[in-house]
């Protein structure tokens, strides 16, 4: 009998993929080119977004008014990370705030340009969606039209705009980037043929903590990593649960500093709502923001709680719906097991990103806030892509491929239009506001907001024109009206009449406004400057006592009280308050110095006097009040020479000089 030679059959499973690596390696060109086409069809989304301004909704807090950017990059660092601010702990976005500051391009001087805050989160959100490309097509075993599709509708989905082109987000963008590149480790590190990678556990773990330095949204995702391991039926065992340890640990810490900062200042008190109420508020929200997931329509960058309706103060009747429908779509969910994981996965993905913000416990004054489907979404897109793909792969439905890629091109196109006039509207405070005015004209947060815009708008706007007044005047009074019990509103609105020189109104509104709330220490602040104009001093100063007691040292109480300590004659407190400016790190102007050598010389320092007006002429060589006040200086020192170059330069200024006073140190000078 002859020897028969043996052959063995590939295993279907080695088989599919080797094949499917061929077919990756053969086709690497096309994965290069999707790649090219989406970051490009992001780009052209969000290009409107670059020629963007700021805006008056935390711009103002992160950027515009937050003094502490023009410190080094040390003194900033020291201070970020080792405090909370704006009710956040966040020391790596504050970090790049301050690098964009330090690298922004001033306009009008002291205004900074936006132009390199916008591009910064246009930059990042093109980056993340590289790293959404990438996770998908590892997650998906490398399908590429899975990877394509999800990166793409991840990068142009109008839901998304707030996180980019609101410049206050960009802790949503950065967070995001090492937020998947830590899922992209761990999906690595669970993968791997040979022995588990530690460099790979190690990394995920750096990504995660870098994340939530970035935003505090980072802590859910220790909670991803057996959501993935169950995707990629992972065994559970003592081992798996171990390596999530470190994972919960710095989850509970990141959650505790949040709880911390925020429980004070943004978490109402938990009486405010009954439990059905949440649950109605949380399922209400969770079914939003599947909806907009398909129709992003009617976009808003505020969405307010409603108004509580009768005497016994009812939700609107459909609210009352929510609860079922939420519960039906999680037995949905449920019910999907017996046959896939997928979708269970990709809900769980959005739902436990979103969870904590579903307002069970209220933060803040929106109900839904679309930022906040910037991650969570993900998961929804994937298991929709995954659908694509089996639908496109099955040849069963081989007639079906042209339409299904007709409608995903149809769909990116619809998406990329809206995402694209979506940015338009966030233009400016005056566009993004009366955008929200159009979509809920009986909230009054968005005329409060609207109005303070038109009454600062040279402090948002690159090219502003005239301040509107008048707008913002009937603004204030509509939301006085909605929301009577408002105190900024008052506060606001008294602004507007201290603009206009109608003083005792302005007291009325501020006055009412501490009344209503007597914790804003700006309200004191606006209130001692009207005190300051109408001369009554000792008003002004113990409103300005308040603002120390309750927020301590501000630079636009130094500010406005240094000139009222001046016109007081109380000259060294003048002094001490422009002091304490610079010590804040305030480049003092050209008038400053100017009041400051004024100060000096009325207490009899003449030689700083002197030293003062001459800082004042160096950084404004047409400060003819500072020459002749020098010149007054230099001839009490009996330097008549200097004094008589002074006063001469003071008139070829524009500067009315005495004649007298010429003859007078001319006189002096010759010895006569």
């Amino acid at each position: 009998m002859s020897k028969q030679t043996k052959t063995y059959k590939q295993p279907e499973t080695k088989r599919k993929t080797n094949a499917r690596n061929n077919a990756s390696a053969g086709n690497a060109w096309i994965k290069y080119v999707l790649v090219a086409v989406i970051v490009i069809v992001t780009y052209v989304s969000f290009a409107p977004a670059l020629k963007n301004n700021f805006t008056n909704w935390d711009d103002d807090r992160y950027i515009l008014d937050n003094t502490r950017l023009q410190k080094t990059y040390d003194e900033c660092a020291k201070f970020y990370f080792s405090n909370f601010f704006f009710s956040n702990y966040h020391p790596l976005t504050m970090m790049l705030y301050t690098y964009e500051f330090h690298n922004a391009t001033p306009i009008k001087g002291i205004f900074t340009n936006p132009d390199i805050f916008h591009k910064t989160n246009v930059m990042l959100h093109l980056l993340n969606v590289l790293l959404v490309f990438w996770f998908i097509f590892l997650l998906s075993g490398r399908r590429l039209e899975v990877a394509a599709i999800v990166s793409l509708f991840f990068g142009i989905h109008p839901m998304h705009v707030e996180s980019v082109a609101w410049i206050a987000e960009l802790k949503d963008v950065l967070y995001t980037g090492f937020f998947i590149a830590g899922l992209i480790a761990y999906h690595q590190y669970v993968s791997g043929k040979e022995k588990k990678n530690l460099l790979l556990y190690i990394l995920t773990i750096v990504f995660f903590i870098i994340s939530g330095l970035s935003k505090p949204a980072a802590v859910t995702f220790s909670l991803m990593l057996p959501l993935m391991d169950f995707y990629m039926k992972r065994k559970f065992d003592k081992f798996v649960w171990l390596e999530k340890i470190p994972f919960l640990a710095i989850s509970l810490i990141f959650g505790y500093l949040t709880i911390k900062v925020q429980q004070t200042t943004s978490i109402a008190k938990f009486e405010t709502f009954t439990i059905l109420q949440r649950l109605d508020f949380a399922s209400y929200s969770m079914c939003v923001y599947l909806y907009k997931l398909f129709l992003p329509i009617n976009l808003s960058a505020l969405y307010p709680y409603p108004h509580l309706e009768g005497t016994d103060l009812h939700l609107p009747y459909y609210f009352y719906f929510m609860p079922v429908i939420a519960l039906a779509i999680f037995f949905l969910v449920y019910r999907s097991l017996k046959y896939t994981r997928l979708i269970a996965f990709g809900f769980l993905f959005f739902f436990l990103n979103i969870v904590l913000v579903l307002q069970f416990m209220s933060v803040g004054i929106a109900l839904v806030a679309e930022r906040y489907s910037y991650v969570p979404y993900i998961g929804l897109l994937f298991a929709l892509a995954m659908g694509f793909s089996w639908v496109y792969r099955n040849n069963k439905y081989a007639n079906y491929k042209s339409l299904l890629i007709v409608a995903v091109v149809a769909l990116g196109i619809t998406a990329s239009y809206l995402t694209n006039a979506r940015c338009k509207v966030w233009f400016s405070a005056d566009t993004m506001w009366s955008d929200v005015i159009q979509q809920f004209p009986y909230d009054a947060e968005a005329y409060k907001n609207r109005g303070g815009y038109l009454v600062e708008k040279n402090k948002f706007d690159v090219n502003p024109g005239q301040n509107d007044f008048d707008r913002a005047f009937i603004d204030f009074n509509n939301a006085i009206n909605i929301k009577p019990n408002d105190s900024k509103i008052y506060s606001n609105r008294g602004n507007i009449y201290a603009i206009r020189g109608k003083y005792d109104l302005s007291l009325q509104d501020y006055s009412m406004s501490i009344k209503l709330d007597s914790s804003d220490f700006n309200v004191y602040l606006n209130r001692g400057i009207t005190y300051s104009v109408m001369e009554k001093y000792d008003s002004a100063f113990a409103d300005w006592d308040k603002v120390m007691k309750i927020h301590g040292p501000e630079v636009k109480l130094y500010q406005n009280r240094a000139y009222a300590y001046l016109r007081a004659n109380k000259f060294k407190e003048c002094i001490d308050d422009f002091n304490k400016l610079a010590e804040m790190g305030v480049s003092l102007q050209p008038n400053m110095y100017f009041f400051k050598a004024f100060a000096n010389f009325k207490l009899g320092d003449l030689e700083q006097s002197v030293a003062d007006n001459s800082k004042a002429i160096q950084m404004d060589p047409n400060y003819k009040e500072a020459y002749y006040n020098r010149s007054q200086t230099y001839f009490n020192l009996k330097k008549y020479k200097e004094s008589l170059d002074d006063l001469l330069a003071a008139q070829r200024l524009g500067y009315k000089v005495d004649q007298s006073f010429i003859d007078q140190v001319k006189q002096k000078l010759s010895g006569k």
